[in-house]
């Protein structure tokens, strides 16, 4: 007789955002670069009062925020004025518009980095009912970075 051990939603999704990386060294990624991100969701728990784990649409707008934004540190950030966001960072002195940029709470723009704030706004959503959720984000078709978060 077979029983339920688990149970366990997937999801995969792109999104093509634009970064540039803060690093010690010289680096092409210190330049602002583009990529067709790839993430891949994974969550488990239990079914809660509507039958799901977590509602998919949550995913969606995640995507809908990042989607054909420039991802930056809040860290760079030295003003908000006007509708603009001003980035110091790596020798460049940005001005960008409110509304194409994406803050990370983050000390840098890494894969690594997108995926725990990918990860962290999952958790802000679900309910008691998810005990596990592991969030994969593709930068290139050869590389990723992962995290997992658990109860």
């Amino acid at each position: 007789m077979f029983k339920i051990v688990e149970r366990k939603i997937g999801w995969h999704k792109d999104f093509d955002s634009s970064h540039f990386l803060a690093l010690p060294y010289e680096s092409k990624c210190l330049r602002i670069h583009g990529h067709t991100y790839n993430v891949d969701v994974e969550i488990w728990g239990e079914l809660n009062e509507n039958g799901m784990i977590f509602d998919f649409n949550h995913l969606s707008n995640l995507i809908k925020l990042l989607d054909h934004k420039i991802l930056i540190s809040e860290y760079w950030v030295t003003d908000k004025r006007d509708g603009y966001v001003v980035v110091e960072k790596n020798g460049k002195h940005l001005e960008l518009p409110e509304n194409e940029v994406v803050i990370l709470n983050k000390p840098n723009v890494t894969a690594e980095y997108i995926a725990e704030w990918f990860a962290e706004r999952i958790a802000e959503k679900a309910g008691e009912n998810v005990k596990k959720i592991k969030v994969r984000i593709w930068e290139d078709p050869r590389s990723y970075a992962e995290i997992t978060l658990s109860v």
